[in-house]
């Protein structure tokens, strides 16, 4: 385990703000570190590379799982479903073509990977789970490469993709140089991020499900982000809300604290609203860099 102490951005000394726990596998107990020059959150402490795995020993860390074994998460399969096409339709708005190359980082069972190949995308995905990238090869037939390959090789891309995946990465900052360096001309970078400052994270404050320690290492807002990006070359281009997270997360939340799935679909609905007001309330945010 690695404590935090000083914000990797700024230098800065960090300051607790909450003590919150791993709800889905082991209990143990995390504490929620803030940069007060940045804003940007990190979990305190990181356990190490190696030891990450059996944080996500678990049946029910949903990115990895595709059978339907209650209502939630048919609810679940049919919003994802939903989002899959509004995500393809971003990604060749953003890039302004129909067909391309795109990366996947953090592709989990392959479903956007598998949407922008039936839709005639060259595709590839970078997974670190080998359950995941095992589903992803029998569903769908397409094989992925580790981390460790991908930021060995040279291929580029006109899009890349972070469907929720950079707030798990150790060391993000190398992920976006490699990102730079693999990226075509007026290539994109679309990446998607819970964000700390919305209305159900301030509801639910130590128990708000996408701090989701320790599995994610860092939690960002649109300005503790814009100054890491800015810091590593990219400008952020477009912010496009994610509006069923608010009630995902909220039901998450709410069985954090004891509470009835219609408790957090009911804050789920206030956050919601509260994002069509002021975008940067919204649960999760879409960002689209270049």
């Amino acid at each position: 385990m690695i404590n935090q102490t000083n914000c990797p951005l700024c230098k800065s000394e960090l300051k607790k703000v909450h003590t919150t726990k791993d709800f889905l596998v082991t209990g143990e107990n995390f504490d929620i570190m803030e940069c007060p020059n940045c804003r940007l959150r990190l979990t305190s402490p990181f356990p190490d590379k190696d030891a990450m795995g059996r944080y996500y020993e678990s049946d029910e860390y949903i990115s990895h799982a595709d059978k339907s074994k209650n209502v939630f998460d048919l609810v679940y399969n049919l919003v994802r479903s939903t989002m899959l096409g509004r995500k393809r339709n971003l990604v060749e708005k953003a890039v302004g073509k129909k067909i391309g190359s795109i990366l996947d980082i953090g592709c989990g069972t392959g479903h956007f990977v598998n949407t922008m190949r039936e839709n005639g995308w060259k595709v590839s995905g970078v997974e670190v789970s080998s359950k995941a990238g095992e589903l992803m090869n029998n569903q769908f037939g397409v094989s992925i490469i580790s981390p460790d390959e991908w930021l060995n090789s040279h291929e580029k891309y006109d899009v890349i993709t972070c469907w929720h995946s950079l707030e798990h990465v150790h060391e993000p900052w190398i992920y976006l140089e490699k990102i730079r360096a693999t990226l075509n001309h007026d290539g994109v970078l679309i990446v998607a991020l819970p964000n700390y400052e919305s209305t159900d994270a301030g509801k639910y404050g130590a128990d708000w499900a996408a701090y989701d320690t320790p599995r994610h290492l860092y939690h960002f807002t649109p300005s503790s982000l814009e100054k890491i990006m800015f810091a590593n070359e990219f400008l952020i281009d477009e912010i496009h809300r994610m509006p069923f997270d608010a009630f995902y997360i909220s039901i998450l939340s709410a069985r954090h604290t004891g509470r009835s799935a219609i408790s957090g679909m009911w804050n789920g609905f206030i956050s919601w609203f509260s994002a069509l007001l002021n975008k940067e309330k919204c649960s999760s945010l879409i960002y689209v860099m270049k």
